[in-house]
């Protein structure tokens, strides 16, 4: 059975100078903001740099609601995997994995998480940017930001508004089992269905 899905995709085959120009003002700001606090990306497949940014983003998705997955998985499903530092530390990071999306594969970005104390420097704004030069190096037509939350509430009313800056929506249908597909719609459509949803998988996860 069907279901609908969306996501952002930023077209990459103007040049970096138009990409950054299409972009909304305020993703412009920020990767000026980064550059300017002395904020640096590199890409690593260092253990203590994964272990360290591991911390941070187990952090971001429990105070969102959302169960971290394991370290092992995000190793496991990360084709890329970068981190923004402030003088040497480890502030945010951003994964980029290939996923097959309305029958395409494109690099997507898979996670991203930074710590909140220096979220006002806007390192997750320089590492999208540094998400899109990366797949524009490496020839790639599209960038897709990782889902966009059809009927978001609460805090993902607020991803969807950042990514939003930065491409345009495309929604495209998905198969998935019958059930799993009736769910989908169920939680999407019933904000109370949704919060019960989020507290199965919450003590699933606990009793592993």
């Amino acid at each position: 059975m069907k279901d609908k899905n969306a996501t952002i995709i930023v077209d990459l085959i103007p040049s970096l100078d138009e990409i950054k120009k299409n972009l909304h003002k305020d993703a412009r700001w920020g990767i000026g903001k980064a550059e300017k606090e002395g904020l640096k990306v590199e890409q690593t497949d260092r253990e203590e740099d994964w272990k360290e940014f591991y911390e941070i983003y187990k952090n971001t998705m429990k105070e969102g609601g959302i169960m971290p997955s394991s370290l092992e998985k995000l190793k496991e499903n990360t084709s890329t995997f970068l981190v923004c530092k402030k003088e040497g530390r480890i502030i945010a990071g951003a994964g980029i994995w290939f996923r097959n999306v309305y029958s395409k594969e494109i690099p997507r970005l898979y996670f991203n998480a930074s710590l909140k104390d220096f979220q006002s420097l806007q390192p997750n704004n320089l590492l999208y940017w540094s998400c899109i030069v990366w797949s524009k190096e490496k020839n790639y037509k599209e960038f897709d930001l990782g889902g966009w939350q059809i009927n978001a509430r609460e805090h993902l009313q607020g991803v969807n508004k950042f990514k939003e800056k930065w491409g345009s929506v495309v929604y495209f249908e998905k198969e998935y089992p019958l059930f799993k597909a009736i769910g989908r719609k169920l939680v999407r459509k019933f904000y109370l269905i949704k919060k019960i949803n989020q507290r199965f998988r919450r003590n699933k996860d606990a009793q592993k």
